[in-house]
C-alpha cells in the first residue's frame, strides 16, 4: 500500500496501525492468493507473456501471485512506501522477472503504453484524487491491455464503524458502477464483474483498440 510524505498535497492516504497489520501478515496473503486471485481469473482469465503492473504491490505477494497463478512474464510491483519496497525486495530476492519499484499511482515511472496487464487487490480506494490514478494507469497500458481489479466501495468505507477504525479518504468514493463508468470514459470495456454486497467488487476490463 503506498504511503504519503506530505499531508497537504498527499496523493495516497497513510496506513494506520490497524492497517498496516492488515496488509502484512499470511492472512491478508492467504485471502489475496485464494479468495481475490480466483475470482479475478475466473473473470479475466490468464494474461500469459505479459509485463503486468501492480499498484500498492506491498510486501510482494501479489506480484508473485500474478506470476504464478496469471502467468505473467515480467511483473511490476510499485509501492510509495520504501520501507514496503524494500520487504518486497528481500521476499523475492532471485526472481529477476520481478522488479520492486518505490513510486506513486498517480504519476507512474513508466513510459506510455508499456504494460500489457494492470492488478489493482484494493488500493485505488486510497487515492484521494482516484481518477488521477485511473489516468495514469490507463497512459501505461497498451491497447488490448486488461484490468484485473479488487475494490472496496463508499459504502463500507464511509460506514460509520469502519471509518473510525480504517484510514480512507472520505471524500469524492465510489461504487463499482462509477467506478466501471470511469474505466468506460477512458476507453476500456467491460468484460465481467462480480460483487459483495455494495462495499465489495471484482471486475476485469479491457482497453480498446485504436
Amino acid at each position: 500500500m503506498k504511503l504519503s510524505t506530505d499531508d497537504q498535497k498527499e496523493t495516497v492516504v497513510k496506513l494506520n496501525i490497524v492497517e498496516r497489520a492488515l496488509v502484512n501478515n499470511p492472512v491478508r496473503a492467504w485471502a489475496q492468493r485464494h479468495f481475490e486471485a480466483p475470482r479475478l481469473m475466473a473473470l479475466g482469465g490468464p494474461c500469459p507473456d505479459a509485463v503486468a503492473l501492480e499498484i500498492g504491490g506491498g510486501q510482494g505477494e501479489g506480484a508473485q501471485i500474478i506470476r504464478e497463478r496469471f502467468g505473467a512474464a515480467r511483473v511490476i510491483s510499485l509501492d510509495l512506501d520504501l520501507a514496503m519496497v524494500q520487504r518486497a525486495r528481500r521476499r523475492l530476492a532471485g526472481l529477476e522477472d520481478i522488479l520492486c519499484l518505490q513510486g506513486d499511482c498517480t504519476a507512474l515511472p513508466l513510459a506510455d503504453g508499456s504494460v500489457d496487464a494492470l492488478f489493482d487487490f484494493g488500493v485505488v480506494h486510497h487515492v484521494p484524487n482516484w481518477r488521477s490514478a485511473l489516468d495514469e494507469l490507463d497512459r501505461v497500458a497498451r491497447p488490448g491491455a486488461r484490468l484485473y481489479a479488487m475494490e472496496v466501495y463508499r459504502s463500507l468505507i464511509c460506514h460509520p464503524v469502519w471509518k473510525r477504525v480504517l484510514t480512507h479518504p472520505q471524500q469524492d468514493r465510489f461504487d463499482q458502477d462509477e467506478f466501471i463508468d470511469a474505466w468506460r470514459q477512458r476507453g476500456w470495456q467491460l468484460l465481467k464483474e462480480r460483487r459483495l454486497g455494495q462495499g465489495l467488487g471484482w471486475l476485469a476490463m479491457q482497453k480498446g483498440r485504436p
